[in-house]
Formats: C-alpha cells, sequence, structure tokens
C-alpha cells in the first residue's frame, strides 16, 4: 500500500470515532481501492488506535516498534526500549 493510503487510514483511525467498523470497511473499499482481506486487516487494528494516541508515522500500520502518548508522564515513549525517551 502506498504511504498515502497508510496516512489516510490512519486519519480514519484518529478522527471517525463515531464511525462503525462496517463503515470504514466500506471506505476502505471504496474509497482507497483495498482488498477485502486488506480492509478487514485494517479494521482489526482499529482498536489499538482507539485506546491510543500514535506519534504520526509510528503506528502499527507503519511499523513494528509504535511510539505512542503516555498519559501519565505526558510524552510520547516507543516501544523500543534502545531508544531514547
Amino acid at each position: 500500500m502506498t504511504t498515502a493510503a497508510l496516512n489516510n487510514i490512519e486519519d480514519q483511525f484518529a478522527n471517525a470515532d463515531v464511525s462503525t467498523n462496517e463503515e470504514l470497511w466500506d471506505f476502505f473499499i471504496e474509497e482507497l481501492d483495498m482488498t477485502a482481506e486488506q480492509a478487514d486487516a485494517a479494521v482489526a487494528l482499529r482498536p489499538e488506535y482507539l485506546g491510543q494516541i500514535f506519534l504520526t508515522g509510528h503506528s502499527l500500520l507503519f511499523r513494528d516498534d509504535t511510539v505512542s502518548f503516555d498519559p501519565n508522564d505526558k510524552k510520547f515513549k516507543s516501544d523500543d526500549p534502545l531508544l531514547p525517551e
């Protein structure tokens, strides 16, 4: 998938919290020309996005070692312990 498509998916997850999974699935198929399998995989990641705020480009769509906001420390933290905080 293109970076633009991944950015669009990430944007939908961040901003379409009232949309149903079915509505997002339809959007991915109709607007992003994703296959049903790709749309299924994207929708399966949605719960992770509902519970976390990821640094742009450092989410599950882009990498295995994510960077998300820690509300307790009020800063972004990496899943990779080798990266400095």
